[in-house]
């Protein structure tokens, strides 16, 4: 078990999962990311992914291999029926939480905390005019959370966490970009992520690439997600390891798209299904500059060596 950056009150518990049986890979900040417990009882058999994620301020967590998702008291009900057990755990929450609220000074510069999803609705739903000119399902576009900011003329793009959580959200306009709240790492998450279900991952540059994409290709083999730039960091490799069988890394076809290419391939960790990579035969930039079909033949026409 390999643990990082975490918290006192994540490393409560850590060990409280770790003595139910749980197999517990990392935590990161709030995170916790393990095996699913729970996986067998959906599928007939334990799971082979580190495809679990709980969340250890608000309890709540998902499986996105078997789709299994609850809260603190479902897993723990789950895990146990002994009383003496499921009290000895909620004691040890409950007092890990008092001393999380009586601790002194600043909270971690590291440390997410989710933002009201009611305060990001207010933003104007995407117009149809841009949905138009980029080629968006509007569905699509309204499915990823998209929305507008009439006051600045800006698209408003949602960060959100691995486990479906409101991070903050971007700004961003032509040679213009923004993040609320301000210091708030994307760089933690993928654009997307939350609604990878499938084994194959496409990882994108553009929050808005990746709509593009699925308002092309609605199929059930490829999950496409952003990196929200060309800097791809360890943290997202990461989770793009966690998350996926295998994966097509399909970064801008520029010089900083296929540097920064180049360099993940080296460091990416092997996945069980390999890696491949987008084949540009034409001059777009990026799959948001390109006809439908023009995408649909890129899946075709993947390659297993970077060029």
């Amino acid at each position: 078990m390999t643990l990082t950056k975490s918290t006192p009150h994540s490393t409560d518990l850590v060990g409280v999962l770790a003595d139910l049986g749980v197999d517990i890979k990392r935590v990161y900040n709030d995170e916790i990311n393990g095996r699913c417990p729970v996986h067998h009882k959906l599928k007939g058999r334990e799971s082979s992914r580190y495809s679990w994620y709980l969340n250890s301020d608000t309890g709540l967590w998902t499986c996105f291999s078997c789709g299994a998702r609850g809260n603190l008291s479902m897993l723990l009900s789950e895990l146990t029926d002994d009383p003496a057990a499921l009290w000895s755990a909620q004691s040890h929450l409950i007092n890990a939480g008092i001393q999380r609220l009586t601790e002194q000074g600043e909270e971690s510069e590291e440390t997410h905390r989710p933002v009201d999803w009611q305060q990001y609705t207010r933003f104007d739903k995407y117009p149809e005019r841009l949905s138009q000119l980029r080629s968006l399902d509007p569905e699509v576009a309204a499915r990823y959370g998209i929305r507008w900011d009439a006051d600045r003329k800006a698209t408003v793009i949602p960060i959100i966490s691995p486990i479906g959580q409101l991070w903050g959200w971007q700004l961003k306009k032509h040679d213009w970009v923004r993040n609320y709240p301000e210091g708030v790492h994307k760089g933690d998450t993928l654009f997307g992520i939350e609604r990878a279900h499938n084994p194959t991952g496409l990882l994108l540059e553009s929050p808005l690439d990746v709509v593009r994409f699925h308002s092309v290709y609605g199929g059930d083999q490829f999950s496409a997600v952003a990196s929200f730039g060309a800097n791809v960091s360890s943290r997202q490799v990461q989770i793009l390891c966690d998350r996926f069988d295998s994966l097509v890394i399909a970064m801008d076809n520029d010089a900083a798209g296929k540097l920064e290419t180049r360099r993940i391939s080296k460091s990416l960790p092997s996945l069980r299904r390999g890696v491949r990579y987008w084949v540009y035969d034409d001059d777009s930039k990026d799959l948001g500059d390109m006809r439908d079909d023009v995408i649909i033949r890129g899946l075709t026409n993947v390659s297993a060596v970077h060029v």
